[in-house]
């Protein structure tokens, strides 16, 4: 029995170093998933290296109010992400679709049809803000108070929106990769856009330059790596999937459009959960108070790592096994990570929640510290939300689109409206309760139906 387990693990680690040949299909693809896996977990440590040295750097150099106006504006652009119309989402789809038909010319459709598109929109958005920009006054939305940051907060957000608008259309490069089942590529490009960020925050706080070459350090040092992992794919690895602007089709537009359509409402009640918490604190309770509970944000996102780099490898997984009609394995595979990842974020939450004030108050500074009650209520979140990404992630994967559309709209709705109350009773806390209260009443019951009923479909 022993002899057959290590050979079994001896096994699975020549397949997932490509030492051999899947025997089969199903175990072609999980090793896929595997090496995917794995490298992003390198890829994510590289990641928390950066934030370990970045945030205590910022903080400590720009303030918290000025660190606070530094978040405020990536909520901000996370918003703007939805401007893709959800067509980065139904791209991953459609292209793991053809490559489980073998249709190069397909995909080549897809890639040229959605890449095109995105610039239209960048270029659009640019022409909307140009007109729009002398009209904005951001310190009194921001509720910023200093001199200083007030003077920064025009030129900081121009910046970290040209540069936004510049990647918008190549983050289809790491889109392509994963329908391809090649996440553990674009996640080594994606490591070295980390490490470039980081040594554009260092050269800026070290030469005192201020917040707008900081986020100009920051943000242009990854869209230059993201750039060249675009050449790299298009010119090089991939050239049959170039998106020449003759390969855009008609029929390719409606599709995706459709398809995007659903992942766009999604993606906007996604944003109003997650993305809403920084810009009502900054509004109700002053942009200074958005720092403890962005940094005690930040710690917990750590527990549930594994889901969110599963969610890269997974979902293009989940489309082609659907595509080919393999459902037997699309159920182990949910079952597995569902149960799997559930437990592993339990692991993680509940040293944070015992530690978290002690940890923070030496990782960034006493003024980022937060009270234990925001502790425990950003480790129920982690754990809830963890259990709901797998599920996304497995429904994202077999085109079951529609409940997310309807339950996550309902429940962005009352989340938002829910924060904006408590926020005013609890403070800090009563946002995130928001959030809670907000899953348990409107998203847990349908999703639990959905999710039973799509299981024995399959």
């Amino acid at each position: 029995m022993a002899k057959a387990a290590i050979a079994s693990i001896n096994h699975w680690f020549s397949l997932v170093l490509g030492r051999s040949a899947a025997a089969s299909l199903a175990h072609h693809r999980l090793a896929r998933v595997l090496q995917g896996l794995i490298t992003a977990i390198a890829g994510k440590g590289v990641s928390i290296i950066v934030s370990l040295v970045s945030i205590p750097l910022t903080v400590g150099y720009l303030g918290a109010e000025r660190y606070g106006m530094w978040m405020t504006i990536s909520t901000l652009l996370a918003w703007l992400s939805l401007a893709d119309l959800g067509l980065g989402n139904s791209l991953t789809n459609a292209v793991s679709e053809a490559y489980a038909n073998d249709r190069r010319d397909q995909a080549q459709i897809h890639i040229a049809s959605v890449f095109w598109m995105l610039c239209l929109v960048a270029a659009g958005f640019a022409g909307l803000c140009a007109v729009l920009w002398r009209w904005i006054d951001w310190s009194s939305l921001l509720n910023i108070k200093s001199a200083v940051a007030r003077g920064e907060i025009g030129p900081a957000i121009a910046v970290a929106l040209a540069i936004f608008l510049f990647n918008f259309p190549l983050s289809i490069t790491a889109l392509v990769l994963g329908a391809h089942q090649e996440s553990a590529i674009a996640n080594f490009w994606s490591a070295g856009g980390n490490i470039a960020s980081l040594g554009g925050i260092i050269l800026v706080t070290h030469l005192k330059l201020g917040l707008v070459p900081l986020i100009a350090a920051f943000s242009g040092s990854s869209l230059i790596v993201t750039a060249a992992s675009g050449i790299w794919l298009f010119g090089f690895h991939k050239p049959w999937l170039r998106p020449a602007i003759s390969a855009v089709r008609t029929a390719s537009i409606r599709k995706l459009t459709t398809v995007g359509g659903m992942f766009f409402i999604v993606q906007i009640a996604a944003l109003l959960i997650l993305q809403t918490d920084n810009l009502i604190i900054a509004h109700f309770l002053g942009v200074r108070a958005v720092t403890p509970y962005s940094v005690t944000w930040r710690l917990f996102s750590c527990s549930t790592l594994i889901q969110t780099l599963l969610l890269q490898s997974l979902w293009p997984a989940y489309a082609e096994a659907h595509a080919r009609s393999d459902g037997a394995w699309i159920r182990r595979t949910f079952r597995l990570s569902l149960w799997s990842c559930t437990l592993i974020t339990v692991a993680i939450v509940l040293p944070l929640v015992v530690f978290g004030r002690t940890i923070i108050g030496r990782w960034v500074s006493v003024d980022a510290v937060p009270s234990m009650t925001l502790l425990v209520l950003m480790g129920v979140w982690s754990i809830i939300g963890g259990a709901f990404q797998s599920i996304v992630c497995m429904l994202n994967g077999i085109g079951r689109v529609r409940i997310q559309m309807v339950v996550g709209t309902m429940t962005a709705i009352a989340n938002v409206g829910l924060s904006i109350w408590l926020v005013h009773v609890f403070g800090l806390e009563g946002v995130i309760l928001g959030t809670l209260i907000a899953y348990f009443t409107v998203a847990l019951v349908p999703f639990c139906i959905e999710i039973k009923a799509v299981l024995s479909s399959l």
